[in-house]
């Protein structure tokens, strides 16, 4: 069997429970897949472009996280490399990549290839679709995003390189704090946001839509939000419900698979709010936990298929 790496944050951080990543790992340990796990912090390069990463070899999975004594190793070690450190795409993320641009010079299989996740920010990504997102405006300038405002009435504020929900405002033109909203968030218009007409629709959920080498789970997470929070993101509150995919989901995947085949973008998270697609996630995409508690469909033992 091949030998698998997996990319993470601190491995003491992950929610043995419900994080993919570990569902993941448990399924590659219940194929008798050596798998290891490192730090962005634990990978090395020389002159004579040798990689190597100081990994720690995962033995077993229950209440904790069991694994061996760190070892170091060429990149070559390993056949394939998972890329599932969370963000920011930060000047550490950045560096990654272009170290695990090296390992695809040898033929080793980076899910999600560096190159991809470094070129693909997830919510500036979707502008490539423009006939199946909302409207939608990227500035720093408050006069813009206050007329983009007064055309849509009700919009989404978010920043470029968050994730779960943190940093996201619902905001109207009678809003008092729309001012302050704006100048903090851009940083008194020093930084580019997103703003995005609200999608009423996000009542019956935002759903994450899973797709592996181009091809989608069938079923998705639709988030549902709480009573107290627009937003729908788990860790805010809200309530996460496996749903078949619609007709106008298995469109949308259709509209971007070349796409994220063509990017090598192997394990991909799209986020659906009714008609619209959101977000294209590629760093650590969620969800496959609460899919198969709730499903008959084992989706972490597919994934790994998918990718052998």
């Amino acid at each position: 069997m091949g030998k698998y790496l997996f990319i993470t944050d601190p491995i003491e951080s992950l929610v043995i429970y419900k994080d993919t990543t570990v569902a993941l790992i448990k399924e590659c340990l219940q194929q008798n897949i050596e798998v290891h796990y490192a730090k962005i912090n634990e990978f090395s390069i020389n002159t004579d472009n040798d990689l190597n990463v100081s990994s720690y070899q995962i033995t077993e999975i229950n209440e904790k996280i069991k694994s061996k004594k760190i070892s170091c190793n060429k990149i070559q070690y390993f056949s394939k490399v998972f890329i599932r450190k969370d963000p920011p795409f930060d000047n550490a993320y950045l560096n990654l990549t272009y170290l695990l641009e090296h390992a695809k010079k040898l033929n080793i299989e980076i899910i999600n290839n560096p190159i991809a996740i470094r070129s693909h920010n997830e919510k500036l990504s979707i502008l490539d679709f423009k006939d199946i997102i909302p409207p939608t405006i990227v500035s720093a300038q408050a006069s813009k995003i206050i007329k983009f405002i007064q055309q849509e009435e009700e919009i989404i504020l978010k920043p470029l390189d968050g994730m779960a929900g943190n940093g996201i405002f619902m905001v109207s033109l009678n809003d008092k704090n729309l001012n302050v909203i704006i100048e903090t968030m851009t940083h008194n218009g020093k930084k580019l946001i997103m703003a995005q007409k609200y999608i009423p629709e996000i009542i019956h959920g935002d759903k994450r839509i899973m797709v592996i080498k181009g091809k989608p789970l069938p079923f998705s997470l639709a988030r549902i939000p709480s009573d107290k929070d627009f937003r729908a993101n788990l860790a805010k509150g809200g309530k996460g419900i496996a749903q078949i995919l619609s007709e106008n989901d298995t469109k949308i995947v259709e509209r971007v698979s070349k796409y994220l085949i063509d990017k090598e973008l192997s394990i991909v998270g799209l986020d659906v709010i009714g008609p619209y697609l959101t977000e294209i996630n590629v760093t650590s995409p969620t969800g496959i936990v609460e899919i198969t508690e709730q499903t008959n469909f084992d989706a972490a033992k597919y994934i790994i298929n998918a990718l052998k």
